[in-house]
């Protein structure tokens, strides 16, 4: 068994990498705020799962219930410019800063105690 390894850590480590992507991309957004032609990178696919699975869900019979979800059209891609809204990819990126430093101070803590229980110093 390596302690240093185990499936918490390896969790949280890759959390860490998770929020270091996620970071790049809202840095890569605002540094193109202001590029017309740039496209704007997401990380987080939650609503595009959520408007495929409502797409594909369809009522075959009178008692099938209603799909949930959002009830407007998927927007495809080249029907309307998507552009960065600074203010919104600083908040972001703020609340991605903070789930970083979160991860980063559980793995410290964890490390700290896996050091106390070896050297058994406090």
């Amino acid at each position: 068994m390596n302690i240093f390894n185990n499936a918490k850590i390896r969790l949280i480590k890759q959390s860490l990498d998770v929020y270091e992507k996620q970071h790049e991309a809202l840095a890569k957004n605002i540094a193109h705020a202001y590029d017309l032609n740039f496209k704007p990178v997401r990380t987080d696919f939650s609503d595009e799962l959520q408007q495929s699975m409502v797409q594909r869900l369809k009522k075959t019979d009178p008692r099938h219930m209603e799909p949930s979800g959002k009830n407007e059209p998927a927007r495809l891609p080249g029907q309307e410019p998507e552009h960065v809204d600074v203010s919104k990819e600083m908040g972001e990126l703020a609340i991605n800063q903070i789930r970083f430093d979160f991860s980063t101070n559980v793995l410290r803590r964890t490390y700290k105690g896996l050091n106390t229980s070896i050297t058994g110093k406090v």
